[in-house]
């Protein structure tokens, strides 16, 4: 079962849409639009297919997300309880494991009974590089992603996770392993070119789905993001 984004542009990158019920990771620099992106597969699975969804921050203003998606086009006051906006700034949620000595499974906890609650299809965890901080380790993080996922597919959504790379870089995870553990990868770029920074968007992995490998433009507009799907990213001489 496909699952369209409502970004027409990726969807045709996906022949379709993500993979049902799947895990998917969503990489890029600042600035790259991950939160919009997230926010729009959140806010179009509402609008247009009628399924309600759960976007838990661990960085910025549940407040100042609000305001920041209506200028993208996105009124999340009219999604009534179709639509979960939990979370806030990491220092919050670090104070609470540190005071409570809480594991992964009472942290998530929270999405599972929201979830649960509003019978949503769709989950966003944003960013995921700032969860897994919350954990001792490489070894620690790897497992409480492992964990994360395991509870995430049992709930039966389709869930994107995005995750925070370093500037004018091709990675697409922050500690090296998150892209092992997810079902799919979707990498967001912004690479210097002169005077100009040039955006471009590309399905690194997708499991059980065929997809384009290409990456392909796209902008941030007052519409949220905008995939170009049949225009190439540089001009063929600075590919």
């Amino acid at each position: 079962m496909r699952i369209s984004t409502g970004i027409e542009g990726l969807d045709a990158m996906l022949n379709g849409g993500l993979p049902g019920g799947r895990i998917v990771l969503v990489s890029g620099s600042t600035g790259t639009g991950k939160t919009t992106l997230g926010m729009q597969f959140i806010y179009n699975g509402i609008k247009q297919f009628g399924e309600p969804g759960v976007y838990m921050t661990f960085e910025q203003d549940k407040d100042r997300i609000r305001e920041d998606m209506s200028t993208l086009g996105m009124n999340l006051n009219e999604l009534g309880d179709r639509f979960r906006l939990v979370g806030g700034p990491i220092a919050t949620v670090y104070k609470y494991k540190k005071k409570t000595k809480a594991e992964v499974e009472d942290i998530i906890s929270e999405v599972e009974e929201i979830v649960s609650e509003i019978g949503a299809k769709r989950v966003v965890l944003d960013p995921i590089n700032l969860f897994l901080m919350l954990f001792d380790g490489d070894d620690e993080r790897r497992m409480a992603l492992a964990t994360l996922a395991e509870h995430l597919t049992a709930l039966g959504c389709t869930s994107l996770l995005t995750c925070e790379v370093r500037e004018q870089t091709m990675d697409i995870s922050r500690y090296g392993f998150e892209e092992f553990v997810v079902d799919g990868v979707i990498a967001l770029y912004n690479i210097k070119q002169g005077q100009s920074f040039l955006q471009g968007i590309t399905v690194r992995k997708m499991r059980g789905v065929k997809h384009h490998r290409e990456i392909r433009p796209y902008e941030i507009t007052n519409r949220g993001i905008v995939v170009y799907s049949t225009q190439p990213w540089l001009p063929e001489d600075e590919e």
